[in-house]
C-alpha cells in the first residue's frame, strides 16, 4: 500500500513538474516546441511526459486549463467588489499583462480547442465573465446587449495583431484591453 502511494505521489509531483517547465518553454519558444525540449526542462524522461499526456495537444490543454481556472477563479473573487466596472477593468489588464508575458497562451488556446476538458474549462471561465459582466450592466457601466462573446471577438481579434506585430510593452497591452472594454462600455 505504502509504494503504490508513494508512486503516486511521485506520478503528482513529475506532472506538476511537467506542467511548469512546459509553461516555460512554451512562453519562451512558442507551442512548436517538442515534448522531448519540455521533458528536459523538467528533468524527466520522455515517457514521464506521455504517461501523463498522450499527445503534445494534451499537455498544452493542460495549461490552458489551468489558465483558464485562474480567470474563472479571478473573474469570481471580483464579483463581490462594489464597482464592478473597476472589478472588471482590472481583470482585463491582468488579463492583458498575461497575454503580453506569454505570447503562447493564444497559440495554446488554438492548439487545444478541440478538447473536450478544454471546452469545459473554457464555459466556466465565460460564464463567470459573464456573471461579472451583468454586475456591471445593473450598475449602469456596461451595455445592456454586450455578452461574453462579444468581448472574446473583440480580444481574440487585437491579441492576434498585438501577437503578429510583436508588441511585447505591456502598456500597449494594457490600453488596448481598456478600448476593448470601452466598446462594451454603457
Amino acid at each position: 500500500m505504502t509504494d503504490t502511494l508513494h508512486k503516486r505521489a511521485d506520478a503528482v509531483r513529475n506532472r506538476a513538474r511537467v506542467i511548469a517547465a512546459a509553461e516555460v518553454v512554451f512562453a519562451e519558444r512558442g507551442t512548436e516546441a517538442s515534448v522531448p525540449e519540455v521533458a528536459e526542462r523538467a528533468g524527466v524522461g520522455k515517457a514521464t511526459v506521455y504517461r501523463s499526456f498522450p499527445t503534445k495537444e494534451h499537455l498544452i490543454a493542460a495549461i490552458v486549463i489551468e489558465r483558464l481556472a485562474d480567470f474563472e477563479r479571478r473573474a469570481l473573487e471580483r464579483l463581490g467588489d462594489p464597482d464592478a466596472w473597476a472589478a472588471l477593468r482590472d481583470l482585463l489588464a491582468e488579463g492583458a499583462e498575461r497575454h503580453c508575458a506569454d505570447r503562447s497562451i493564444s497559440a495554446g488556446f488554438a492548439d487545444a480547442s478541440s478538447l473536450p476538458e478544454v471546452q469545459v474549462a473554457r464555459d466556466a471561465m465565460w460564464a463567470a465573465l459573464g456573471a461579472l459582466m451583468e454586475r456591471a450592466k445593473e450598475q449602469g457601466t456596461l451595455r445592456a446587449d454586450a455578452t461574453p462573446e462579444d468581448f472574446r471577438i473583440l480580444w481574440a481579434g487585437t491579441a492576434r495583431m498585438l501577437i503578429g506585430d510583436g508588441v511585447s510593452d505591456v502598456a500597449q497591452w494594457r490600453r488596448y484591453a481598456g478600448l476593448v472594454l470601452r466598446a462594451l462600455s454603457a
